[in-house]
């Protein structure tokens, strides 16, 4: 596996191209893009020769592997170029090229610009990624799924990581917000308003007879998700908290809504995947692996930032959705999945106060140690539990239910469990993940069942799990997304 070879390997298939293509056509729109793509790859491909030059002799096996990869695209496409255009230029072939030649071309154009973009991104993360953390592995593991997230995810820890002190105050008054202020003391604990003519996501923080350091806590989270970069770790970037404590002693927490999403339809209440399975939304196989592969991911980021939601489940994953016109019998258009509902997280270092789940519902999305009597208190949240949660996520997805309808809960407040209910929750849950494989395929059933099983089990660290959680979850996932992408592109 020898990068640096390879690298002079792909230079030399540039240089080749250059002469192919001279002796077609310059005028001709696609020769001219392909010239301006092939000096950036050029450019590009001297900079991965330059860098493995100057790092060779520390690079680890990993880095060599995903540089390795990188450059096995590269003079893949660079190769299909070439035979898109033989040398011998007679008149059958320059209509054979104009035909369809042309068309495969500007696609491959397409591939050569987006290798561009991630050879870019992959020297400065690897670059970035030597100085961080003693090359912790969960970043080299996030960096392997070639997800542009990363370093928003390294920006995100070094917030979380930082000083009160040194995080933005982002205070916004209840009256900027498009409600007025008699309806405020009304207000749902969360619903979408406007903000400066742009769609936002407010969520409800609670304040114990105003304590100083429960305020704190909403503001530090404010300071923390403020990033522009968020959304590519698919969570939403926060611009401030606006105080609602004189009238029900609430802080709500202001999210902004990507664009894209913004636009894909009027909502009516807070769009949630709980909702869109309520309501039985025509949601395509693909859209599904989508969602399950897009909160995975965020799941594995904010744990690499270190920081942990604890309240992981389908109705805190906002999902914009665009159903058409009544009575078409069509997929739903489905935006970017969102993780929200932070409300309850905090750092992973910290020691957890948080007490079981008395709702009959919202208990079965919890790790089986969340699930014990009002006194069972969580020593420090990890991986694990938020692992497991997801696990039921998944289950919800592939069977197209929430867990209220799945289970068929009666009831809704039950303040302890009953004797060995929380083991019968457990136990139905993994039976469902078994039973999975018909309707999502092996590959995805078990990456539900790892993570109801893998977390459960005692005496793993926290950094096995980790492993586990991206070996055993999110890159079958990813595959499985790989593979729609693949087909389309035939």
């Amino acid at each position: 596996m020898d990068v640096l070879s390879t690298t002079k390997d792909a230079i030399e298939l540039v240089v080749l191209l250059y002469e192919r293509y001279s002796d077609y056509k310059e005028s001709d729109k696609t020769i001219k893009s392909i010239y301006t793509r092939l000096d950036g790859v050029q450019v590009r491909l001297e900079l991965f020769e330059e860098y493995i030059f100057t790092a060779k002799s520390n690079l680890r096996f990993r880095q060599v592997k995903i540089l390795f990869k990188s450059l096995e695209n590269i003079t893949d496409i660079l190769h299909e170029l070439l035979e898109r255009l033989p040398a011998s230029i007679n008149v059958s072939k320059k209509i054979a090229w104009a035909a369809w030649g042309k068309r495969r071309v500007e696609r491959l154009l397409s591939d050569l610009a987006a290798w561009d973009e991630e050879t870019y991104r992959t020297i400065f993360t690897l670059d970035m990624l030597s100085q961080i953390r003693g090359q912790d592995s969960l970043y080299q593991r996030l960096f392997d799924t070639g997800d542009h997230s990363l370093t928003a995810t390294w920006s995100l820890s070094r917030r979380i990581h930082s000083s009160d002190d040194a995080l933005p105050n982002l205070p916004i008054s209840l009256s900027d917000i498009d409600i007025t202020y008699e309806s405020s003391t009304n207000l749902s604990d969360r619903f979408l308003s406007t903000l400066n003519s742009k769609l936002v996501y407010l969520e409800a923080h609670y304040v114990t007879n105003g304590e100083k350091s429960q305020k704190q806590a909403i503001e530090r989270i404010a300071g923390v998700f403020r990033s522009p970069d968020l959304p590519s770790m698919h969570l939403l970037s926060c611009l401030g908290f606006a105080e609602n404590y004189l009238s029900l002693g609430r802080c709500f927490l202001v999210y902004q809504v990507p664009g894209p999403d913004a636009e894909i339809g009027k909502a009516e209440g807070v769009p949630t995947l709980a909702s869109a399975l309520d309501r039985e939304v025509r949601m395509s196989l693909e859209d599904r692996f989508r969602v399950a592969t897009e909160i995975t991911m965020a799941v594995m980021e904010i744990h690499a930032a270190g920081w942990v939601h604890k309240n992981i489940r389908s109705d805190n994953i906002l999902l914009f959705i665009d159903e058409g016109k009544k009575g078409t019998k069509r997929d739903a258009r489905i935006g970017t999945a969102y993780l929200v509902g932070f409300e309850a997280a905090r750092p992973q270092v910290q020691i957890s106060d948080q007490r079981p789940e008395s709702d009959l519902v919202k208990r079965r999305y919890h790790h089986p140690d969340r699930q014990g009597g009002q006194d069972t208190m969580v020593e420090k949240f990890d991986i694990r539990y938020d692992m497991y949660s997801l696990g039921a996520v998944l289950i919800e997805i592939g069977y197209r239910k929430t867990l209220r309808r799945i289970f068929a809960v009666k009831g809704t407040q039950q303040e302890e469990p009953l004797p060995g209910e929380t083991e019968e929750n457990h136990k139905r849950l993994v039976d469902y993940g078994h039973r999975l494989g018909d309707k999502m395929g092996s590959k995805y059933a078990n990456a539900a069942l790892s993570c109801l099983t893998k977390s459960t089990q005692k005496g793993k660290t926290t950094d096995v799990l980790r492993e586990e959680f991206y070996d055993d979850v999110l890159l079958p996932l990813k595959q499985i997304l790989e593979g729609f992408k693949v087909k389309a592109s035939k």
